[in-house]
């Protein structure tokens, strides 16, 4: 059995943004999950963050300075609770402004309004949710209206931190919102 203890003292001040991409395999989770989590602590400055949530989900602390959050999520699933879990994110990242996510496809669907939903009420401060950024997948003009149509009517007379929610798709079934 391995152990995945590592002490750095590292001060990374200066840094405002990071991206992880670490190829599952090149590295045991734990041993990324702690390389991680030291050099996320030791950026106090740190507001921007692309990350896996296969890694990121598993994190100790708290990050109040993070605001703009990019998930890279694996797969496609027809239920986006497969892909994270909101109150998980929420108590890692509470003062999120944006949020986005890639290397996925959320599927156009019911569970996804229903998704989208309970992200704008879990992150108070939120004014900009990208999903499927930079997705291939490709739904018909219909399917995008359908879509379009059920998001309308689930989110009626239903205000977002006081203000309306706006949406486009963007690409294939890149999905941006500004609340």
């Amino acid at each position: 059995m391995s152990e995945c203890k590592s002490h750095w003292n590292l001060s990374l001040n200066h840094i405002r943004s990071i991206t992880f991409n670490i190829q599952s395999d090149s590295i045991q989770q734990c041993e990324r999950i702690a390389m991680i989590e030291q050099i996320l602590d030791a950026s106090p400055n740190l507001s921007s963050l692309v990350i896996a949530w296969r890694d990121f989900q598993h994190c100790s602390q708290k990050y109040l300075n993070l605001k703009h959050l990019h998930l890279l999520l694996n797969g496609r699933f027809k239920n986006p609770k497969h892909y994270f879990d909101i109150h998980r994110l929420n108590e890692l990242v509470p003062h999120l402004y944006t949020l986005e996510t890639s290397d996925s496809v959320m599927m156009l669907n019911e569970k996804l309004i229903e998704f989208i939903l309970n992200i704008s009420h879990q992150f108070d401060q939120l004014v900009y949710l990208v999903l499927n950024k930079k997705c291939l997948n490709r739904s018909s003009s219909k399917k995008k209206l359908e879509f379009t149509d059920k998001l309308i009517a689930a989110s009626h007379d239903q205000i977002f931190h006081g203000y309306n929610m706006h949406f486009q798709f963007y690409g294939y079934d890149e999905l941006r919102i500004w609340f």
